[in-house]
């Protein structure tokens, strides 16, 4: 799909709800809605950060298809960023003593 310029202009019409020509970050909310669990903040602004090469707060068409055509999965860097967060969590709550590790079942 990265290299077929007609279906990547389906795809971001299908980010871009208000047809401004730009995903801007509550379009991405809406559209990711149904994709990332509990449609977490932080995994959209990350995306946002990560394809708004511009930093001027919003996805270009341009923007867009360069991550296609990288070849970037929303959904996999999303689990990604969740495993991410979920390893650093459990590291703190052991070294805070709130979690213990025991070798059991082994």
């Amino acid at each position: 799909m990265g290299n077929d310029d007609d279906h990547l202009h389906k795809a971001f019409d299908f980010f871009d709800l208000n047809q401004s020509g730009y995903i801007e970050i509550e379009e991405l909310r809406d559209s990711l809605a149904d994709e990332i669990e509990t449609n977490n903040e932080e995994v959209i602004i990350a995306i946002m950060q990560d394809v708004d090469t511009d930093k001027d707060g919003r996805i270009s068409y341009e923007e867009f298809a360069s991550m296609m055509k990288a070849g970037t999965d929303w959904r996999k860097a999303s689990r990604q960023y969740s495993r991410e967060r979920y390893n650093s969590l459990s590291l703190k709550l052991m070294k805070d003593g709130s979690i213990q590790v025991t070798n059991e079942g082994r």
